[in-house]
C-alpha cells in the first residue's frame, strides 16, 4: 500500500498532495469537524489515489466526506470531482453557478486544457476526467454559509483569475481557502524576509482589476492564514497584498503593451517576478528562483495575452 502524503495543520485541517507534476505543487486540504469532513480541492484524476490513502491512514470512513468544494473548475483544481464523487457516495460537490456545468459536462475544459498543454501532456498531467453527475452537483451563492458538522464555512465569489471562481472562510482559523485568488507561493519562495506571492493569470478570464478587487477583499478581513492551492499554509502578512498588488498593475502595463510577441511578453512577466524576488532574496538567489517560476511566468503571460486582446 503506497504510502499517503500529507501535512497535518491546525484546527484540524489537513494538507494532501495533489502530486501534481511534482510534489509541492498543487493540494488539497481535509477539513473534519466531529463526523463530518469536507474535502477543497479535488486534484487531478491522477490524484485520486493519494486522496483515498489520506483518509485510510486517518482512519475517516468515505461517508463522513460531507463535501468535495473545488474553488474553480480549472483541472488541478476540480479534474478529480468526479472520480472522487463516485468513492465518495455521500458528499455534495459545490459549484460556483458559472462552474457548475463545466463538472457536469467537462468536454470544453478539457478542450481548453489540450490547447495549453497538447493532447499529451495533458494526458499526463490530468488523466480522465469524469463527469460528475447532475444530481451530485450544488450552486453556491456569494455570501451563503455552509456547516461541516459545526463548523461554518462562507463563501466569497472571487473574479479575477476565473469569473467562476470563490474562496471559502473558515472561522475556527480565521483562514481563508483561496484557490488561485491569493496567488502562488512554493516553499522555497518562503524567506525569512517575508513570501513571494505570484499571481495567478492562467487563461482565460483574467481581469486585472477584479483580481485586484478580489485581493483587496480577502486581506480586509483581517485573516491569520491563506490556504494555497499552490502550495500550502502561509501566514498572512500585509507586505503579500502590497506584492500581488504592485505585480498587477505591471501585468496591467505589460498587457497594455503588448503586440503580439509572447515570448517578449513572458520575459516581462519573468522580470516583473525577478524584481520582487530581489527584495527578498540576494540578486544570485533571485535570478535562481526566478528561473524556477518559468512554467508560472508562461502561463500568467498567455492569461494577460488574452486579456489584453479583450
Amino acid at each position: 500500500m503506497t504510502k499517503p502524503v500529507f501535512q497535518t495543520l491546525s484546527n484540524n485541517i489537513y494538507c494532501i498532495d495533489a502530486l501534481y507534476t511534482a510534489p509541492d505543487v498543487a493540494c488539497c486540504y481535509l477539513l473534519v469537524d466531529g463526523e463530518e469532513c469536507a474535502l477543497i480541492e479535488t486534484g487531478t484524476a491522477n490524484s485520486v489515489d493519494n486522496v483515498l490513502a489520506t483518509f485510510r491512514a486517518l482512519s475517516i470512513a468515505a461517508e463522513q466526506l460531507r463535501y468535495i468544494i473545488p474553488t474553480h473548475v480549472h483541472l488541478d483544481h476540480a479534474g478529480g470531482a468526479g472520480a472522487l464523487a463516485e468513492h465518495f457516495p455521500n458528499a455534495q460537490v459545490l459549484a460556483h453557478p458559472k462552474g457548475a456545468r463545466h463538472l457536469v459536462d467537462p468536454s470544453r475544459l478539457i478542450a481548453s486544457s489540450q490547447g495549453v498543454y497538447g493532447a499529451e501532456l495533458f494526458h499526463a498531467l490530468h488523466g480522465e476526467v469524469v463527469p460528475v453527475a447532475t444530481s451530485r452537483v450544488r450552486v453556491i451563492n456569494d455570501g451563503e454559509n455552509i456547516f461541516v458538522g459545526k463548523r461554518p464555512l462562507t463563501i466569497k465569489h472571487t473574479r479575477g483569475h476565473a469569473n467562476h471562481h470563490f474562496c471559502l472562510f473558515d472561522e475556527q482559523s480565521q483562514g481563508w481557502f483561496s484557490g488561485d485568488m491569493f496567488g502562488v507561493s512554493y516553499a522555497r519562495q518562503r524567506y525569512t524576509q517575508g513570501a513571494y506571492v505570484m499571481p495567478a493569470t492562467t487563461p482565460t478570464q483574467f481581469d486585472p482589476v477584479a483580481y485586484q478587487a478580489s485581493v483587496n477583499a480577502l486581506c480586509d478581513a483581517k485573516p491569520a492564514v491563506f490556504y494555497l492551492t499552490h502550495f500550502g499554509a502561509l501566514a498572512f502578512e500585509e507586505s503579500q497584498r502590497e506584492c500581488l498588488l504592485r505585480q498587477l498593475d505591471r501585468y496591467t502595463h505589460l498587457g497594455r503593451g503588448f503586440s503580439g510577441d509572447l515570448q517578449s511578453l513572458e520575459n516581462g512577466v519573468l522580470d516583473v517576478t525577478q524584481s520582487e524576488l530581489k527584495t527578498l532574496a540576494p540578486d544570485k538567489d533571485a535570478q535562481v528562483e526566478a528561473k524556477a517560476l518559468t512554467l508560472d511566468a508562461k502561463l500568467n503571460a498567455q492569461g494577460i495575452a488574452w486579456w489584453s486582446q479583450q
